[in-house]
């Protein structure tokens, strides 16, 4: 079994002339493969206790958006042992976001810098969408384009608010202040993609 991908031309001689003519509407076996393209946003900031910072994605993609990540960490490395780790608030505002059903998100996080340190949000633009490759039967070209796309959603301006967390231990001498601010990482991720549909062919021996 071989797959050719859909733009090859097809040698008239083995396929009759309404198949020729009806184009991406013959239904069959398809390989579906995702091209991706990768952009990020990043931006380091020092904030003190309580102090908030506004954070800013302006997506304009021309091509299918698979999802908007946004991932936040820091690391505590000041402070003299367990119990006086920094951390965060994240709160979202998806409001400047001009097409969509998307939830704003909340949630905290820890600068201890271990596997559950840090914040991570995520929205799925186009549902359902993972970028492994797949094969679907009985199904013409189009509609496979048809099903996978992003409607036009999530252009606009994602936002979020950090407020940062500090946690400092007494200071040796009163009025000293051992751990006063924390430096915070901030990545915005959009993962875009293209489909490509390739008619899988079986040759007989």
């Amino acid at each position: 079994m071989i797959a050719f991908p859909s733009y090859f031309a097809v040698i008239p001689a083995l396929i009759d002339d309404e198949m020729l003519g009806s184009g991406n509407g013959i239904k069959g076996e398809w390989m579906v493969s995702f091209e991706e393209t990768t952009e990020t946003l990043s931006e380091t900031i020092n904030l003190a206790d309580d102090e908030a910072y506004d954070t800013f994605f302006d997506v304009m993609s021309e091509i299918n958006i698979a999802y908007v990540e946004l991932s936040i960490s820091c690391m505590d490395n000041d402070d003299p042992g367990p119990g006086f780790t920094d951390g965060m608030e994240v709160v979202s505002d998806v409001s400047g976001v001009n097409q969509g059903d998307f939830e704003d998100q909340s949630e905290q996080g820890t600068c201890n810098g271990g596997g559950n340190s840090g914040v991570t949000m995520r929205w799925d633009v186009t549902s359902n969408y993972t970028g492994d490759n797949i094969t679907q039967s009985d199904t013409t070209e189009q509609e496979i384009l048809n099903q996978w796309t992003d409607n036009g959603f999530g252009r606009g301006t994602w936002a979020a608010t950090v407020t940062a967390d500090i946690i400092s231990p007494p200071a040796p001498i009163v009025g000293d202040i051992v751990d006063s601010d924390e430096d915070y990482e901030i990545v915005w991720t959009i993962i875009s993609y293209t489909v490509i549909v390739e008619p899988v062919i079986e040759i007989m021996n």
